[in-house]
C-alpha cells in the first residue's frame, strides 16, 4: 500500500491537499461553496445520497481546481469539467426535486423545449436562477488564482475516481442499464383516424365529467397494504357507484402523458418516444387505432374540454389533445389570468382547488351545450412532497401524505358537487399512474399488492365492484360502454370490462404485447420492395411497417423521414414542420447528411420541390435528396404504392 502510494504520490499530493486547504482564500471557499451548492439542496430528500454527492463532488472540484493550475491546455479542460459537471449538478439535482427519483426514461422523455417553455412560465424564480447559479459557477475559475498541482499521475487517479464516483454519472449509468433491460421485441404503434367516425343514433345521450387524479392510486385506500386508509372519503364515496377494483399500471403508463394517451387511445406511448415522434412495427394481428376518446365523443355531438393546472406546452399535452378531439383546452396561461391569489399557484401551475372552482364554472356553461365532455387533470399530490392546497389549511409536516388527504377531501366535494348539479352525468375519477413511495419515506408494496384508482357513478349503473384485471387501456372502451356507444365497446389494447376480459391480460401470446418505442431493426437493400400506404401514411420496408406521425400522431403540413446508413440499415427518424417548403428542404437535407432517406409528406411546399413543380397533397420519397436517384410520388387516397430500390 505504502509502494502504491509512493508510485502515484498519494502522500505528497494529501500533503498539498492539507496544505491548500490552510491557504483556502475567499474566492476558493466561494468556489467550494458553488460548487456544493446543487448536492447540498437534495440533503432533505436523501441526506445520505447527498452527502456521498457532496463528497463526490468535492474531489471532482479538486480536480478541477488542480487543472486550472497547469497550462492553458488543462485550464481549458478544467473550465469545461466544471460548465459540464455543474450543468449535470443542476439537471440531477432537479430531477430529484421535482419527480423524487435521479435520471430516468420519465426525465429525458420531458427534457424538451416545451419542457423549458413550461419552466420559463411555470417557475420563473427557480429557472432563472438555475440558469443564474450554473453561469456564475461556469464562470468562477476566471476568478481563481493558480497554484501548485499534484503530479500527473496523481492527477489522473483522482480525475478517474472522481468521475467514476460522480452521483450524476452513476444515476446516468443506471438509467441506461436499466432502460436496456427493458427493451422489449415488439412495438405498437396506431393507425391514424383519417376515416370519418360514423356516428351512432344516440337517445339521450349523458354528459361526462372525468378526472385524471396525480399519482392517487387506490393503493392509498388499502388499509392492509397501506397501514391506513389515507383516501376514507373517496373510498365511502366509491361506495355509491362502480369500482373497478383490479386495475394494473402496466408498460409504458407510468407518466402523465403516456397515461393520458393510454386512457384515451388504448395504445401505448413508449418511453423512448413522444407525442410528436413515434414510431414502430405494426402487428399484423394487432393494430391499436388512433382514434381516441375525444374524436369519437366529438363525432357524436359532444363539446369537449381539457382542465389542466399545469402548461399545456409541458410533454406536449396540448398537441396531443389538439389532434384527438379536445378544441377547448385551457392549461396554465389561461388559468393564471384568472387568478387573484398567488398561493393558488405552485411550481407546476394552478392548485387543485382553483382548478376545481373554476371548472364548475365551466360546468354551469355546459349546461347549454348536451351533450359535453370535461376532462381535468389535478397536480396538487405530485411528488416529491406534493403541493396540497392552501384550502386544506397548513401542512402537518406530512409532506405528500397531507396532500394526499387533502386532494382526498378536495375531490370527493367535487365529485359529490358534481352529481349533485349534474344528476344524469357520468362521472369518472382515473389515477393517471401509480405514486412513489419513495416520497412518502415507506418501501412501496409488491406491484402485485398495488392497484390503480377508477371509481364511475351514475344514475343507473353498475355492478357495485368489477373485479376483472384491468389497464389504462380499458378505460375509454369502459366508459363509452357506459355512455350508450356500444360500437366502441372493443378499441386497440383494451375492452369494456363491464363485458370482457382485458385484452393486455387475455391474450395467450404476451409477446404480442410487449411494447417500445425505438426505431426497429429495419434494412432498405438494393432490391428491395418500399410499400407506401396512403392510409396513415404507412411505409413498409423489410417487412416491418412503420407510421410515419407528427404533432398529435397525425402527419399534418409534415415531413416524415427515415435514413439509412452505408450498411442499409436505419439509424434514426424524425418529422419537420413548421417551414416553406425551401426552408424545410434545406432542413431535411442538412439532417439527412448525405444518407439515404424513405419518408411521406403532407406538406405541399416541400413536396412540390421534390416533384420539380408538381403538386402533391400526400407524397412519397426515397433516395438521397438533391441526387438523380431520388424517388418521388404521390399517395393517394385508399392506395398502395409499391417501389423497388
Amino acid at each position: 500500500m505504502n509502494a502504491l502510494a509512493s508510485r502515484f504520490g498519494l502522500e505528497r499530493a494529501l500533503g498539498q491537499w492539507l496544505a491548500a486547504l490552510r491557504r483556502l482564500g475567499v474566492r476558493d471557499l466561494t468556489y467550494y461553496s458553488l460548487r456544493l451548492l446543487a448536492p447540498a439542496c437534495t440533503l432533505t430528500l436523501d441526506w445520505a445520497f447527498a452527502a456521498f454527492w457532496i463528497a463526490s463532488d468535492a474531489v471532482l472540484a479538486t480536480v478541477a481546481r488542480w487543472l486550472w493550475s497547469g497550462g492553458w491546455g488543462r485550464r481549458v479542460l478544467a473550465f469545461a469539467l466544471n460548465a459540464v459537471s455543474g450543468f449535470a449538478n443542476v439537471l440531477l439535482a432537479l430531477s430529484l426535486w421535482l419527480q423524487g427519483a435521479g435520471f430516468n426514461a420519465q426525465f429525458f422523455f420531458h427534457a424538451t423545449a416545451e419542457t423549458l417553455l413550461w419552466g420559463y412560465e411555470a417557475i420563473a424564480p427557480v429557472f432563472y436562477g438555475c440558469w443564474a447559479y450554473w453561469l456564475l459557477l461556469s464562470l468562477w475559475p476566471l476568478a481563481l488564482r493558480r497554484g501548485d498541482g499534484p503530479p500527473k499521475r496523481t492527477l489522473l487517479l483522482c480525475a478517474t475516481v472522481a468521475l467514476t464516483l460522480n452521483a450524476p454519472v452513476l444515476s446516468f449509468a443506471r438509467h441506461v442499464f436499466s432502460y436496456a433491460a427493458q427493451q422489449m421485441r415488439v412495438v405498437l404503434v396506431p393507425k391514424t383516424p383519417y376515416a370519418a367516425i360514423a356516428a351512432e343514433p344516440l337517445q339521450s345521450p349523458r354528459n361526462l365529467v372525468l378526472v385524471l387524479a396525480e399519482g392517487l392510486e387506490a393503493t392509498y385506500g388499502l388499509p392492509d397494504v397501506f397501514g391506513e386508509d389515507a383516501t376514507p372519503q373517496l373510498t365511502r364515496l366509491s361506495e355509491q357507484g362502480i369500482r373497478f377494483a383490479n386495475m394494473r399500471q402496466v408498460s409504458n403508463t407510468s407518466r402523465t402523458v403516456g397515461a393520458m394517451v393510454a386512457a384515451q387511445c388504448a395504445f401505448p406511448l413508449g418511453p423512448a418516444g413522444d407525442v410528436n415522434a413515434i414510431v414502430g412495427a405494426l402487428t399484423s394481428h394487432l393494430e391499436p387505432a388512433a382514434t381516441c376518446m375525444g374524436d369519437i365523443l366529438q363525432a357524436h355531438g359532444y363539446r369537449t374540454v381539457y382542465l389542466g393546472g399545469a402548461s399545456l406546452a409541458f410533454a406536449n399535452k396540448e398537441g396531443f389533445l389538439a389532434a384527438h378531439g379536445f378544441d377547448e383546452r385551457y392549461g396554465l396561461r389561461r388559468l393564471r389570468t384568472e387568478l387573484t391569489d398567488p398561493s393558488q399557484t405552485s411550481i407546476f401551475g394552478v392548485r387543485d382547488d382553483f382548478l376545481f372552482a373554476f371548472a364548475l364554472n365551466q360546468l354551469a356553461e355546459l349546461e347549454a351545450a348536451t351533450p359535453f365532455a370535461l376532462v381535468l387533470l389535478t397536480l396538487d399530490t405530485h411528488g416529491p412532497f406534493g403541493f396540497p392546497s392552501a384550502s386544506c389549511g397548513a401542512n402537518t409536516g406530512e409532506g405528500l401524505l397531507f396532500a394526499i388527504r387533502c386532494a382526498d377531501r378536495l375531490l370527493a366535494e367535487f365529485i359529490g358537487e358534481v352529481r349533485r348539479r349534474h344528476p344524469d352525468a357520468l362521472v369518472a375519477l382515473l389515477s393517471d399512474h401509480l405514486g412513489n413511495f419513495n416520497d412518502l419515506g415507506r418501501s412501496p408494496p409488491t406491484a402485485e399488492q398495488r392497484r390503480l384508482r377508477f371509481n364511475v357513478w351514475g344514475e343507473g349503473v353498475g355492478p357495485p365492484v368489477v373485479d376483472r384485471p384491468g389497464t389504462h387501456f380499458d378505460v375509454t372502451p369502459t366508459l363509452l360502454d357506459l355512455l350508450g356507444l356500444g360500437r366502441w365497446t372493443e378499441l386497440g389494447l383494451g375492452a369494456s370490462l363491464l363485458r370482457f376480459d382485458s385484452p393486455w391480460f387475455s391474450r395467450p401470446d404476451s409477446e404480442t404485447l410487449r411494447v417500445v418505442h425505438a426505431l426497429p431493426a429495419v434494412r432498405a437493400r438494393p432490391g428491395d420492395v418500399v410499400a407506401f400506404h396512403a392510409e396513415g401514411p404507412i411505409i413498409e420496408i423489410d417487412g416491418v411497417r412503420m407510421l410515419a406521425t407528427h404533432r398529435g400522431l397525425r402527419l399534418d403540413d409534415a415531413v416524415f423521414a427515415v435514413a439509412f446508413d452505408a450498411n442499409h440499415k436505419a439509424v434514426r427518424h424524425r418529422s419537420f414542420a413548421g417551414l416553406s417548403g425551401e426552408a424545410m428542404l434545406r432542413q431535411v437535407q442538412r439532417w439527412a447528411g448525405g444518407q439515404r432517406l424513405v419518408g411521406a409528406s403532407t406538406h405541399r411546399g416541400f413536396n412540390r420541390r421534390l416533384a420539380r413543380g408538381e403538386v402533391h397533397a400526400n407524397a412519397f420519397f426515397l433516395g438521397r435528396l438533391g441526387t438523380q436517384d431520388l424517388v418521388v410520388g404521390r399517395l393517394d387516397a385508399k392506395t398502395e404504392v409499391r417501389v423497388r430500390l
